[in-house]
């Protein structure tokens, strides 16, 4: 994620080295010790000889070298890639949707749906016009049925449809029900908006706003409410019907002497076919005593003669290694790291895999974690993380590849993988009976010193080995890593003249322009041509280039899946810049003034002037690029074929040196001659392999050349070939999506106040070719899903030459600008 994610009720929320033997255990067959048996394990009912799910998405981890010269973190980390490898397959051709953000790209892979239906195609925060033609900025975090009361539409509006409606407001079906339905329970750790998010209003909407929780928050004086924050945000079970994982649920509340009841009732009341009877049990105190029945001989599991810790002598949950769980700020009142969730942000691989090891082991059968980035200094929390190169003294800041802080994070991620992998075997959980699927919800461009640009690291050791590392000391001129910060409001007024008000939505980039003018109106076709003429000098190419790269209007953003069911939420336009680079947000550079740049500032200077380097940020993610864009899908269990790499090595994918800010590459086309995927088809692939279905047709498709046994009709060479070309014509990065935003940039750069002709006939083109497109696009997705989960043949060759039409038009369009 860009910044880092804090559930409170702040203002701002509300108001080592080598391949591991593990692989091959695993690889074996089942351990002697069985995994715990429960009612609620065993009443789990899944295809394909599935008994368990494990679904692990990283923040920002890279298959891909970011710097040739480096090792990948995914080849940092052999426990994880070689059980993927061994056992399955790792895709390396898989793409995000737009805007590429932790928010929409995690819902994506978790629901199967592009943002536009979703409702979260954004960044990590969106905005809503209101009637005056202000904007307001909430969370894109929010807990699945939440809403913030702005107008009609919950935090996630749901479409059923292509354009994106939604009459009447409703959210997404959920991801967990076809699993809760099968009677299998399902654990989240650190999941979007699948566990509660924020103290406020979660609390209240979910165990009532007399409950005990709501009356410990509004006892608590501090203002971020971290205990409250430790103890019920982060993570949560949805439970079967009549699980006793819920069911028997108790613990001592707030203000109380003898433990009660701890579970809600799951309500998804926008459910299709209905979801009545489910309960959910939500925060790290409340499972707490759920989880440490994991434990077996004290506060340890003790399998095959290993033994894993679970809880501490105080009977609070640990990690892999046996380190208290705690919350990573700390609770005023005791002035200390109390236990409790660690946080969105920096939440390690030893906490997440510890807890999806205790509800494995606990009769939850499906569990979905998150693990954040490893590129940060792990500064926060008990035991800030020191050695780091980055001369940022942000407790979290960035850190470069091979620095020594980001090589020890690695590490110890790869620590946890082999301690995790070699845990589950010894409970029986192995690629023979579990679907395991691992990927990252998008790439970044790496905002530093690299190979091939004017500024490079200070490196020693053997280039592509883990013995390789780099140091990025340095300061002013010298400066080695951080993003090129660019006061944007300032820029256009004093290199351009442009004052015209807007509200910047960061790392889209998307423009909320006030008063919310159309399309077609002067005042934002103006600002439209300014960002597209604006120049910033690049200290790490020496070079002033282009701010941006590419920028969209309504019309391609729509057709790019970011334009919601709430017309209130639609930018004015969106600007990608180039990597590097990284904007102010909101109406002006600073809390108090409109222009952020010194004083001096000239038209010849401002694009000097107007940029500074922010140490503190150097991976930058949101835009269209081949570094952020393309990331990596891996398939373990029954079902999935063991093709190793489907795609191109590590060392051959795209990275952020040489001219990847200056002269970016296009996304697609690639010289990757993998699958072709992006995240909307993780969902059907998932529900594929374990024999599940969702109520709603998926933007994705079934991964069927990575499967042993592809399911009914899918199977068929004519599903294959349609199902390519489907997704060049629907994804936001695909052919399609790719020529839009080319023709559609240099048409933007067009005209004048009195003649804007050029424009507008591009702009009609557009139009009229992208209702084609949803329209097949909607039709082939239905037929693929048919032929998918209900053995339906895929129709005549009409489809397929229809496709390839208008795929063929869209090239044509693009050739105009």
């Amino acid at each position: 994620m860009r910044r880092f994610r804090k559930a409170t009720v702040a203002a701002s929320t509300f108001a080592v080295v080598a391949a591991i033997s593990v692989a091959a255990t695993l690889g074996a067959s089942a351990s002697t010790a069985a995994a715990k048996d429960t009612p609620s394990a065993s009443s789990c009912h899944l295809g394909n000889g599935v008994k368990h799910v494990v679904e692990i998405l990283f923040d920002n981890t890279h298959y891909n070298r970011d710097n040739p010269n480096v090792l990948s973190d995914l080849e940092q980390m052999p426990a994880l890639k070689n059980f993927i490898t061994d056992h399955g397959t790792l895709l390396s051709n898989m793409h995000t949707p737009l805007i590429a953000h932790t928010a929409d790209d995690s819902l994506t892979g978790y629901t199967g749906l592009y943002g536009d239906r979703h409702g979260q195609g954004l960044t990590n925060s969106y905005e809503t016009y209101l009637s005056n033609g202000s904007v307001v900025s909430k969370s894109s975090f929010a807990y699945w049925t939440s809403t913030y009361g702005i107008d009609q539409f919950p935090n996630m509006p749901y479409s059923p449809k292509v354009p994106a409606a939604g009459s009447p407001p409703s959210t997404p079906p959920a991801p967990w029900v076809p699993f809760t339905r099968s009677g299998c329970n399902v654990g989240d750790v650190s999941t979007a908006n699948m566990v509660l998010e924020n103290t406020n209003p979660d609390l209240a909407n979910f165990f009532g706003p007399s409950s005990p929780e709501v009356q410990q928050l509004n006892a608590d004086t501090d203002s971020f409410k971290q205990q409250e924050t430790n103890d019920y945000v982060g993570v949560g079970v949805h439970c079967a019907q009549g699980a006793s994982f819920c069911a028997d649920a108790e613990a001592v509340k707030f203000g109380q002497s003898t433990p009660s009841h701890t579970a809600v009732t799951d309500l998804l009341p926008d459910e299709p076919g209905g979801y009545d009877g489910f309960q959910a049990l939500f925060g790290h105190k409340y499972l707490t005593p759920q989880l440490s029945a994991a434990a077996n001989a004290g506060g340890n599991r003790v399998v095959n003669g290993n033994s894993y810790p679970v809880f501490d002598s105080q009977g609070n949950l640990t990690d892999l290694n046996g380190n208290t769980m705690r919350g990573n700020f700390k609770t005023p009142a005791v002035n200390a790291f109390t236990p409790g969730f660690p946080g969105f942000g920096p939440i390690s691989a030893a906490q997440t895999l510890a807890y999806t090891a205790d509800m494995l082991e606990t009769g939850v059968p499906v569990v979905y974690g998150y693990i954040s980035d490893a590129h940060e200094r792990k500064g926060q929390g008990p035991t800030p993380q020191s050695g780091c190169t980055n001369p940022s003294t942000n407790t979290t800041a960035a850190q470069g590849p091979a620095d020594p802080c980001y090589k020890a994070n690695l590490a110890s991620y790869n620590a946890a993988f082999e301690k995790f992998f070699q845990r589950l075997a010894d409970d029986g959980i192995t690629p023979s009976n579990t679907v395991f699927m691992f990927s990252s919800e998008e790439g970044d461009h790496f905002a530093g010193a690299n190979v091939g640009r004017t500024i490079e690291p200070n490196c020693t050791g053997t280039p592509g080995t883990f013995d390789y590392q780099c140091s990025y000391a340095g300061t002013g001129a010298s400066a080695r890593i951080g993003e090129q910060f660019v006061n944007i409001h300032g820029l256009l007024q004093h290199q351009l003249g442009n004052t015209t008000p807007f509200y910047n939505e960061p790392q889209g980039n998307s423009i909320f322009i006030t008063g919310n003018p159309g399309p077609t109106d002067p005042t934002t076709r103006q600002l439209e041509r300014d960002f597209g003429n604006a120049q910033v000098f690049d200290s790490y190419d020496n070079a002033t280039e282009n701010l941006a790269q590419y920028e969209v209007d309504p019309a391609v953003e729509q057709l790019l899946h970011f334009v919601n069911a709430d017309p209130n939420r639609t930018p004015s336009f969106t600007v990608w810049p180039k990597g590097d680079f990284f904007l102010t947000s909101g109406t002006g550079d600073t809390r108090t003034t409109f222009d952020g740049c010194p004083s001096g500032t000239t038209a010849a200077n401002a694009g000097t002037n107007c940029v500074s380097i922010s140490n503190a940020f150097a991976w930058d993610h949101g835009y269209y690029a081949p570094e952020i864009d393309n990331t990596w899908l891996g398939l373990v269990g029954p079902g999935v074929a063991n093709k190793g790499v489907d795609g191109r090595s590590a060392a051959d994918g795209p990275s952020s040196a040489d001219g990847a800010n200056s002269d970016p590459q296009l996304v697609t086309p690639s010289d990757d001659h993998g699958t072709w995927a992006d995240e909307t088809d993780m969902r059907p692939t998932l529900l594929a392999l374990t024999g599940l279905k969702d109520d709603y047709v998926d933007d994705g498709r079934v991964l069927v050349e990575d499967l042993t046994n592809p399911p009914d009709k899918a199977g068929q060479p004519k599903f294959q070939r349609l199902a390519l070309c489907y997704k060049q014509l629907n994804s936001s990065v695909g052919v399609f999506g790719t020529d839009l935003i080319l023709a559609d940039t240099a048409a933007l750069k067009t005209g004048s106040s009195s003649d804007d002709s050029a424009y507008d006939s591009v702009l009609s083109n557009i139009e009229t070719l992208g209702a084609a497109r949803d329209a097949l696009a909607t039709k082939i997705k239905n037929n693929l899903f048919v032929a998918e989960f209900n053995n339906h043949p895929i129709p005549g060759a009409n489809d397929l030459k229809d496709c390839e039409s208008v795929l063929a038009q869209a090239n044509a369009l693009a050739g105009q600008g």
